[in-house]
């Protein structure tokens, strides 16, 4: 059994309705967990993403007691924790609006955890002074919440966590509220403190590039059920799913028919639109099935003239748009009735001169060409 284990959790909600139904007797639920089960082991740090509204709160609040399920069970080091209040689950949460008491001071605030579970003066100052001198916050001890800083507030709540020594810890969106060199700060000590207590973590986040950089594993929660759980790299270069494909902003999805497997070559030939795309050999695909892939836009590269590469695809077409993309730029190819996009350095924008009507080669491998089943 995992460190950690939801097995087949569901979660339903009373929506509200009218006076009329109500006087009938008329009842609504929203389905927000559905049959979810997830494994999380000893020390790991899961990222959980997934568009609003798909139960990722709710799941936090479920493992921590705030909500109890309708239905399924939680494991907790072999234990089923179900009907244990939350200050007896060793289970803590950091919460993205930080939750700190504004009339007590940073050294009280992280203290009163231990106090309301009854734990000895003398053991609490040093916990206390422990936990704040790791986080560098032993300085700030007598200052008001109001007088920190949104990143010096955040740290206060993960200390306020991390002094309970809990067996799980859990982020709901800690970074959210915090300007964007604030967060990678505190993220980078997130990620430090998880990895010294050995901490095993959940971690939900909006923030994709945040995911990829921190996750030992990521979960996709899509209408209350776990789409795809593995490593970053999985999830975002060989989603198992359509809507995950589409959810981590692959771009280029595609549907075609196969053509040909080619096993003495390694090669899957794949028809789309009169185009014929390259992909590596998957020999469980029949030839004339109907297939989707997708091609990460940073997995393709331009070129001015026909290059002469190993790449098995290289195919002409025309730009259609060319717009910013963060420190990078998104090119649209049009090559016949098929439109890629790809992601270029300013650089390479000016060295080509890439402009919309100017014509280009599109180069990609076939082992960046995914097939979604």
């Amino acid at each position: 059994m995992a460190f950690l284990e939801l097995e087949k959790i569901s979660k339903s909600f009373k929506e509200t309705v009218g006076l009329r139904e109500r006087l009938s007797g008329i009842s609504r639920e929203n389905p927000v967990l559905k049959d979810l089960s997830l494994k999380v082991e000893k020390g790991e740090l899961i990222v959980v993403l997934g568009p609003t509204g798909c139960g990722k709160t709710t799941l936090l609040h479920t493992i921590c007691g705030l909500i109890r399920q309708d239905s399924g069970h939680i494991y907790l080091d072999g234990e089923c924790i179900d009907s244990l209040p939350p200050n007896k689950r060793g289970v803590c949460m950091v919460f993205q609006d930080f939750c700190l008491f504004p009339h007590m001071n940073v050294a009280d605030n992280v203290a009163y955890g231990l106090f309301s579970r009854k734990i000895k003066r003398e053991t609490v100052t040093d916990r206390v002074k422990e936990v704040l001198e790791n986080l560098d916050l032993y300085h700030l001890r007598y200052r008001k919440p109001e007088t920190l800083s949104g990143g010096e507030k955040q740290r206060v709540a993960l200390a306020r966590a991390l002094v309970i020594q809990p067996k799980v810890l859990l982020f709901d969106e800690p970074l959210s509220n915090l300007d964007l060199n604030v967060r990678k700060s505190v993220r980078s000590e997130i990620l430090r403190v998880q990895r010294d207590y050995d901490l095993t973590s959940i971690y939900v986040t909006h923030d994709q590039y945040e995911a990829r950089g921190i996750a030992d594993r990521v979960a996709i929660i899509h209408n209350g059920k776990i789409e795809q759980v593995g490593k970053p790299e999985d999830i975002f270069y060989k989603p198992q799913t359509e809507f995950v494909a589409s959810f981590t902003e692959a771009e280029n999805l595609l549907e075609g028919k196969l053509l040909e497997n080619r096993p003495n070559e390694g090669l899957s030939e794949v028809l789309v639109g009169g185009i014929k795309i390259y992909t590596a050999l998957d020999s469980s695909l029949r030839v004339g099935q109907e297939v989707k892939f997708m091609i990460r836009p940073e997995d393709i590269i331009i070129a001015k003239e026909k290059p002469v590469t190993s790449a098995r695809n290289v195919l002409g077409g025309r730009v259609s748009s060319v717009e910013p993309h963060g420190s990078l730029f998104k090119v649209d190819v049009n090559i016949g009735d098929v439109s890629l996009s790809c992601l270029i350095s300013r650089i390479s924008l000016e060295e080509f001169e890439v402009i919309p009507g100017s014509n280009l080669y599109v180069v990609f491998k076939s082992s960046a060409v995914h097939i979604i089943k």
